[in-house]
């Protein structure tokens, strides 16, 4: 039974990622290091990757 998904999806432009993802859905940034080209998000239970 599956009971997390963390789905790694491509982005574009880090920055505007992140600020959609925390602005306007509340996620919170996942993680103390700023890796170029990644980014990590949570919000309750779900957990998303971007790269």
């Amino acid at each position: 039974m599956l009971t997390a998904i963390n789905p790694k999806l491509p982005m574009r432009n880090k920055a505007i990622t992140r600020d959609f993802y925390i602005t306007q859905l509340g996620f919170q940034e996942l993680g103390n290091a700023d890796f170029n080209g990644y980014l990590m998000v949570q919000k309750d239970t779900i957990e998303i990757h971007f790269f």
